[in-house]
């Protein structure tokens, strides 16, 4: 793997071409820092998010590594100035804009007591609302668990490809990052720095499969 520390590589799992091209236009649009480059890495046809993940992640370039969805748009422009901040303390691992420093038994991060969430994004299901939660009153909060729309990381750590569907890998690598020692954190955010254009649509039955499967993976890993 490179590991160019003047490259942001942002990586995606594509099964959309439309949606996709609305992400990239906002890619396209952020400010670059003098010095950096910026690379998009398209995963079509993955079997999984992590395996996409883990094959993207060998092919990529940069030191700098933005796992998103195809549906979440970088609207904050200096995003990427944001994270070399933010990257520049080397106990930061990994960057969301949303999550839980105390995350649930039963795996939901969402489902944390509200005293527990932090970020903001807007979304887009039946209308357009913002999600928000606690704001850090510091530059960042350290967490237990982002989600998944959003995830840069400065270290690269393989994803778990027991999570072989599409769900619990954003939950399961924020374990494994910090089992590594690393901080997993949600910044402070002036305005929200994504809109996930997320729709409705939610498979329960699958979430609920590898939801319990987390758990039982979860005691594992501590052990």
């Amino acid at each position: 793997m490179n590991n160019d520390a003047s490259v942001f590589s942002f990586i995606c799992c594509v099964n959309d071409e439309d949606m996709y091209r609305v992400c990239e236009k906002h890619i396209d649009a952020l400010y670059v820092p003098e010095g950096f480059t910026v690379e998009k890495i398209v995963m079509k046809e993955a079997k999984s998010m992590v395996s996409g993940y883990n094959e993207a992640m060998r092919k990529a370039k940069g030191k700098y590594k933005i796992y998103h969805h195809q549906d979440a748009w970088m609207i904050e422009k200096r995003l990427l100035y944001h994270m070399i901040s933010l990257f520049e303390a080397s106990e930061v691992g990994m960057i969301g804009v949303c999550g839980t420093n105390n995350l649930p038994p039963h795996g939901v991060w969402w489902d944390a007591h509200q005293r527990d969430l932090y970020g903001v994004v807007i979304e887009e299901r039946n209308t357009i609302g913002v999600l928000s939660f606690q704001n850090p009153s510091q530059r960042y909060e350290r967490v237990e668990a982002i989600d998944g729309l959003v995830m840069a990381t400065q270290y690269d750590l393989p994803w778990d490809e027991q999570f072989d569907g599409w769900h619990f890998y954003d939950v399961s690598q924020s374990s494994l990052f910090q089992k590594a020692g690393l901080e997993v954190i949600v910044p402070h955010q002036d305005s929200p720095w994504v809109y996930h254009k997320c729709g409705v649509e939610f498979d329960q039955r699958a979430y609920e499969q590898y939801r319990r499967q987390f758990i039982m993976w979860k005691l594992a890993v501590r052990n």
